[in-house]
């Protein structure tokens, strides 16, 4: 008897031993998961989807809203000018998403062209956002319903969109799209025009992460725009 206990004991024992010398399943290390691009409203995305799209990149800018008589007695370098010639801040930065994203340009036009004067401009700007004006634009954007992601780019007019940026965003119906901003501003940064974007898109509409690039930055801003992009997934 005492035998056939010892004998029982010694199995039990290296039974015991045995399943001591695996770790169990849920603290072996998970193998690393492979990074996805996430779009502008965080849900992950396969990377080189946003091809698929077809992209608008539409922008105003002051210098294709206004006309200069003499261009060459415009200093480019000076905090109030650096506009107001073309190609213009704004622009410059929607031909580096261009470049990138593959998408149609689209210039937002006013058909009343604004004062080239940089303080003349700022207060007809003041007017028509205290008055809620939406200045008359020279086109519009053939078969806009074929877009389903549209990048707008703006300065930042006294803390908000320029008016003309309002009367476009109230052309067209943008239901269902991703609109992703981008702004060219001084020291007011995005103020709050991302806020006010929102506010004048319908709900089933998407607002992409923004960019807003300081002016004396623009000239340099390309890699940065180029980062903020394929943070995007584009």
């Amino acid at each position: 008897m005492k035998q056939w206990f010892s004998m029982v004991l010694a199995v039990w024992f290296l039974a015991a031993i045995s399943g001591c010398g695996s770790a169990p399943a849920s603290s072996a290390p998970s193998p690393p998961v492979p990074a996805v691009p996430v779009s502008a409203a965080g849900k992950e995305i396969p990377k080189g989807e946003h091809r698929e799209h077809k992209v608008l990149i539409a922008y105003f800018t002051w210098a294709e809203n206004t006309h200069v008589d003499n261009p060459s007695a415009v200093d480019p370098d000076a905090s109030t000018s650096a506009s107001v010639l073309p190609p213009g801040n704004t622009a410059k930065l929607a031909g580096w998403i261009q470049k990138r994203t593959g998408g149609d340009l689209f210039s937002i036009r006013v058909k009343e062209p604004y004062s080239s004067q940089y303080e003349a401009c700022l207060d007809r700007a003041a007017r028509e956002k205290q008055n809620g004006l939406r200045p008359e634009l020279t086109d519009r954007v053939p078969d806009m319903d074929s877009y389903d992601v549209i990048f707008l780019g703006y300065p930042n007019w006294w803390y908000t969109l320029p008016m003309p940026v309002m009367t476009f965003l109230e052309s067209y119906d943008f239901s269902g799209k991703t609109v992703i901003p981008f702004c060219a501003h001084g020291t007011g940064g995005l103020a709050g025009s991302v806020d006010d974007l929102r506010a004048a898109l319908p709900e089933s509409a998407r607002v992409g992460t923004p960019i807003g690039v300081y002016r004396p930055d623009v000239d340099s801003a390309e890699p940065r725009i180029a980062e903020w992009l394929a943070e995007a997934g584009w």
